[in-house]
């Protein structure tokens, strides 16, 4: 399939075409399937006779009925027919529910900078556009393991900003929760597929915080794993030594099916992690229920950055995982606070072009998003040289040594830092007013957990209301990160699907 021209309205053209579902062995019957979407509850109705090809007919009728609502979700739809026929070999391959893969009949969607063997990847930039001839390594997982593969998605341009605001593609994005709020970014229609059921899961990528924000604002769950634990080979980078790729569910026990599928040593990726070079963790199956765990929270002061609403909402999650058993502790802010300004504040930005072809921003800058184009011409300004590069990797090293003995887990208890996802959510005019220093904002408590190489989730904790611009209340969506060291993957899942349910329902007093 060749790259989408793109129509008179701005937005990629999506090919489709339409067919009626019949039951494969009943061509007279019909069945009609609209459930959750949840891997677990999905599975169950595999269980019970419910056939994948049902279940693509109803997501095809959600993707068709959201296009009114969000026109730019998808920068490539699979042909129903395409999906159909790889759901009725499922079907055929692995008839018997106790032999099926992990992820049989399970529809996801992919950030349009993973590769997918035929279809264009465009990164959000029609003039960087490719082909890819080979699949990523973590697409090809998840297809081997039975998932459907529905699309790809719209993404902030070149996987830079946290807004969602900056792609090339459609109308900007917004917030599933509010038409005049941020989506988030830059895994962006990545987390409105999830959030609105029309997808089970979607692949992303995290440099700055690209799984995480957009996960807060759509209401669902983002997992980034231990950089180099899971395959970014054929993943179009960000900053190489910073991406990792990413997870969003809508529940933490999916984002771990997922996780626990794609993950694994890959040779062929320079930036993979041996297990071996992992810390041992002799406890990686104790459950849920026998881990105890001790938590730090930013400061005072670093906590003025969120807004009124942000603030309270904090302080109830504070409060409930108190009652979950949580020791609250003091933990050193220094080395969180110091690495989240290495990401964008020093040298680190410039290698964001050293994923463009040599001496094409020169030539070709203009045809970059305005904002793309203006954080590109800035890190050139500062006229950064080798040697402040390197003061930077010694400082980064410096600040992963200090918080390897702040996150811990020691004797079966598991030292995690708490954070808001990020400060405040914004309006799409907002950020289209000032783009570069909201942009910054919403990194306050995200941009560090690349550079300390640190696990995070983002979980959902409730929501709470504003009043919108109509004069009507608007109800937005609010989430924590839970940080925890190198590693420490399994022991962060089983501790945030502890906490899930009573974080899950927290609204505002």
């Amino acid at each position: 399939m060749t790259l989408p021209r793109i129509g008179n309205d701005g937005v990629p053209n999506v090919y489709e075409e339409v067919c009626m579902l019949l039951t494969w062995e009943e061509p007279d019957g019909m069945e009609y399937w609209d459930s959750s979407l949840d891997i677990s509850s999905l599975r169950m109705d595999y269980e019970a006779g419910m056939k994948p090809q049902t279940v693509v007919q109803a997501i095809y009728d959600r993707i068709e009925a959201y296009e009114e609502v969000q026109p730019s979700v998808w920068l490539h739809l699979q042909l129903i027919g395409e999906v159909m026929r790889q759901a009725h070999a499922l079907f055929s391959r692995w008839p018997n529910p106790k032999s099926r893969p992990p992820l049989w009949g399970i529809p996801f969607s992919v950030k349009d900078s993973i590769n997918v063997a035929g279809i264009p990847t465009t990164i959000g930039c029609p003039a960087l556009a490719f082909t890819p001839e080979v699949n990523a390594a973590v697409y090809q997982r998840c297809v081997d393991a039975g998932g459907l593969f529905i699309g790809k998605t719209n993404l902030e341009q070149l996987a830079t900003g946290m807004t969602g605001c900056r792609s090339s593609y459609g109308k900007t994005l917004h917030s599933t929760f509010s038409k005049q709020h941020i989506v988030g970014g830059s895994s962006s229609g990545s987390a409105v597929t999830v959030s609105e059921g029309l997808v089970s899961f979607s692949l992303g990528t995290d440099t700055a915080g690209s799984i995480r924000v957009p996960a807060l604002y759509n209401g669902v769950i983002g997992f980034k794993p231990t950089k180099g634990t899971v395959s970014a080979r054929r993943v179009y980078p960000a900053c190489q030594h910073q991406d990792c790729v990413s997870f969003l569910a809508t529940t933490v026990e999916d984002t771990e099916t997922v996780w626990e599928v794609c993950r694994g040593f890959d040779k062929e990726d320079v930036f993979a992690k041996p297990l071996l070079l992992l810390p041992e963790l002799p406890s990686s199956k104790i459950a849920p229920d026998q881990l105890s765990f001790r938590f730090g929270v930013p400061p005072g002061v670093a906590l003025q950055a969120c807004s009124p609403e942000y603030h309270h909402k904090f302080k109830q999650v504070v409060g409930a995982l108190k009652t979950e058993a949580g020791e609250l502790v003091d933990l050193d802010w220094s080395p969180f606070a110091e690495a989240n300004d290495l990401l964008y504040g020093g040298t680190f930005v410039l290698e964001r072009l050293t994923t463009l072809p040599d001496g094409w921003f020169e030539k070709n800058k203009q045809l970059l998003h305005p904002v793309t184009r203006e954080v590109f011409e800035g890190a050139l300004a500062r006229g950064s040289s080798a040697v402040d590069v390197f003061r930077d990797l010694h400082k980064q090293a410096q600040y992963k040594r200090a918080v390897e003995d702040i996150l811990t887990l020691d004797k079966g208890v598991l030292t995690v830092m708490v954070v808001p996802t990020a400060p405040f959510h914004p309006t799409i005019d907002e950020v289209h007013k000032d783009p570069l220093r909201i942009n910054g904002k919403l990194g306050v408590f995200a941009h560090f957990a690349n550079v300390l190489d640190l696990v995070g989730i983002a979980v959902k904790c409730g929501t709470y209301e504003i009043d919108g611009q109509d004069g009507k209340k608007t109800r937005l969506p609010f989430g924590v990160t839970i940080l925890a060291g190198c590693g420490l993957d399994k022991q962060l899942l089983a501790l945030a699907k502890s906490l899930e349910e009573s974080l899950s329902f927290l609204e505002k007093d």
